[in-house]
């Protein structure tokens, strides 16, 4: 059974390099922004990447147009596809995932203040949990997707 080639990455430098390199990106903020995302992520998800008719069809237009990276882990896999669980669009999760990066570095520089520490400490922990919980971001139909449609699949390690 051939499987999802799914690219790990333990360091910024590279994945900057090949993340742009792969899509043609030039705005860093981005990619940056999809990194503290991936450090966000549990051990088993994994970022993906799809073709934008194969997110309409699973997904539809939202709002702000069809997300077409989402985050989740493999459920189930078969020789031909995957159906990912608990998956959710990438961008508002990326938003999410800075917040949560810029207030743990807050965190860091607010030891001697302890009630801006205390208070940091309570919207951290708040972001966390919107981020676990992802109500209200669109989600993939439970539904197999081809592996031969994953533009790319990607996940940070530690």
């Amino acid at each position: 059974m051939p499987d999802l080639e799914i690219t790990e990455y333990s360091d910024y430098e590279t994945f900057a390099q090949e993340w742009q390199g792969d899509s043609n990106e030039s705005d860093t903020t981005e990619t940056r922004l999809r990194w503290q995302l991936l450090g966000q992520l549990g051990e088993d998800e994994l970022l993906i990447q799809l073709p934008e008719w194969l997110a309409e069809e699973k997904v539809g237009y939202v709002d702000s147009g069809t997300p077409i990276e989402f985050v989740g882990r493999i459920d189930r896999e078969s020789e031909k596809a995957i159906r990912l669980a608990d998956s959710a669009a990438a961008p508002p999760l990326m938003q999410l995932a800075h917040r949560i990066y810029k207030l743990e570095e807050g965190l860091e520089n607010a030891a001697a203040d302890e009630s801006r520490h205390d208070w940091l400490e309570n919207r951290l922990q708040a972001k966390q949990q919107e981020f676990e919980q992802r109500e209200d971001v669109p989600k993939l139909s439970e539904e197999w997707i081809p592996k031969s449609q994953v533009e790319s699949a990607v996940r940070r390690v530690t």
